[in-house]
């Protein structure tokens, strides 16, 4: 048995959005009066370790999670000591990567003996390149992680620090090379997969989920498959190899929502998969709603569609079974711009409305999500998805700058072209780190505003906002949600 530790390096969502600080005035008002962060996109935990944390104790290995979000850095360094683990292994995505090394190096300058073990999405795609980043860095972890990271911290607790053999991975040996294996093969079947390892989350009043997904305070996010079969130009998954979509069955997702209910008086879920098990598989889809219905369960639940050939039953069936809201990946009012952004998918704007209408037809919420920047979108295309949003019956709408994820198509093009204006830092979803096609980077970050101001500022929207006062559930997250648009927007 070995100890194993799991976390990210320590961060803020100000300290991601402002890379490079913020001015004078608004870092005063930040320290003094705005000290809450504005956290729109939600609070949530690093899923993919709990996932490993589930996985590891089922080895019979003692694992502990420890929050990187909003956690001072002497208390993370202190959350180390005191649990003391034979192994740390740490996350990282592009824009944290920087910062990450740093932490690296001082866990190695503290514990030289520990075995520091990297994985995540910027893992995923540089692969054995952030060994040769960080030179403090024992071994890292590309695909998913669960047998690669067993195997790893099974031959360290018997003593050896020769990985030869362990597919997935990267490490360094006594002489100091650099050896990368083999790629391992996916996991065939995801029901094999234990529940993420919510009892680890001991700090859960830092959680909040997106707000768009929750209808109730105690909720969670659930994932229903791993994978995902679409192409955007911006995600990194098809350059990885993570077009093989495997769904979990509907009776392997009904009792994990059973044991969140059952262990941690959970009521309320979001089905977080951009491409999950309500946009892949009706049937199974439908299983899964039957099921809720005939436990009588009274559970609220959200769900991210990415198709539209839903059939008015599964629609029926999910509304019945305590689905509030869908929230659709509508990206571009334009046509041209949508084939752009998903690499020649064949849905059509039309498509896209016509499902938008049937599900508000259907007595159930509609959220979207849009992208503004797109490759070649010109001011008035991006206006145009603005009109597009304001015209539909959206509850919530997100507009994001087209935020090209380290590694993905779109990524590589941009470096080809040198037309990266920051630092990896700054890679996410609120800041413009390139210079785009089309219009100038201050011309999108205007129509960001732009945006949200017209969406939300509508009187119509307003006046339905206003009609729902009698409903408190709804109230609170109106509330939570203008709360922090109005500071996301003022700079905060």
């Amino acid at each position: 048995m070995a100890r194993v530790l799991l976390t990210a390096a320590p961060w803020t969502y100000r300290e991601i959005r402002f890379a490079d600080g913020q001015d004078g005035v608004r870092s005063f008002l930040s320290t003094h009066l705005f000290q809450r962060e504005s956290t729109i996109n939600g609070k949530m935990p690093f899923w993919s370790l709990l996932y490993l944390a589930g996985w590891l104790r089922e080895q019979g290995h003692d694992v502990a999670y420890v929050e990187s979000y909003g956690t001072p850095e002497e208390q993370w360094f202190r959350e180390i000591e005191v649990f003391d683990p034979d192994v740390i292994g740490l996350n990282t995505v592009t824009c944290t990567w920087a910062k990450t090394r740093e932490f690296i190096a001082r866990i190695k300058e503290r514990w030289p003996d520990k075995l520091i073990v990297l994985g995540g999405a910027h893992t995923n795609v540089a692969k054995a390149g952030v060994l040769d980043d960080c030179p403090d860095l024992d071994a890292a972890v590309f695909g998913e992680g669960e047998l690669t990271l067993q195997e790893l911290v099974e031959t360290f607790a018997g003593g050896s620090r020769d990985f030869s053999g362990v597919k997935g991975c990267a490490w360094r040996n006594a002489a100091g090379e650099v050896i990368k294996e083999c790629k391992r093969p996916l996991i065939a079947d995801v029901d094999d997969l234990p529940h993420p390892a919510r009892d680890l989350m001991r700090f859960p009043e830092r959680y909040n989920p997106r707000l768009n997904i929750y209808n109730r305070p105690k909720n969670t996010v659930l994932f229903t498959g791993r994978g995902c079969p679409l192409t955007c130009s911006s995600c990194h998954l098809p350059a990885v190899g993570g077009l093989k979509f495997r769904i979990r069955s509907p009776e392997h997702v009904f009792a994990e929502m059973a044991d969140c209910d059952d262990r941690f008086g959970i009521t309320d879920f979001g089905f977080y998969d951009h491409f999950g098990i309500f946009s892949s598989d009706q049937a199974a889809a439908m299983k899964l709603c039957e099921l809720i219905i005939a436990s009588g369960r009274r559970w609220t639940w959200t769900v991210t569609f990415w198709s539209y050939d839903f059939t008015d039953e599964m629609l029926r069936l999910m509304k019945a079974a305590g689905c509030w809201r869908i929230d659709t990946v509508l990206i571009s009012g334009v046509d041209k711009n949508l084939r752009t952004a998903t690499m020649d998918s064949p849905v059509k704007v039309a498509d896209c409305e016509a499902g938008v209408h049937r599900i508000h037809a259907a007595g159930i919420e509609v959220a979207a999500r849009l992208s503004l920047g797109i490759e070649g979108e010109t001011v008035e295309e991006a206006r145009q998805t603005i009109d597009y949003a304001c015209s539909l019956p959206l509850e919530w709408a997100f507009f994001t700058p087209v935020n090209p994820v380290f590694g993905s198509r779109l990524w590589k093009r941009l470096n080809k072209d040198d037309r990266f204006v920051q630092d990896d830092r700054s890679m996410n979803i609120f800041n413009v780190f390139y210079s785009p096609t089309g219009m100038s980077r201050d011309e999108l970050k205007g129509l960001q505003k732009e945006a949200y101001r017209r969406f939300y500022g509508r009187p119509e929207f307003i006046a339905k906002k206003i009609a729902s006062l009698g409903n408190p559930a709804a109230v609170r997250r109106n509330l939570t949600l203008a709360t922090h648009l109005g500071k996301h927007l003022a700079g905060f």
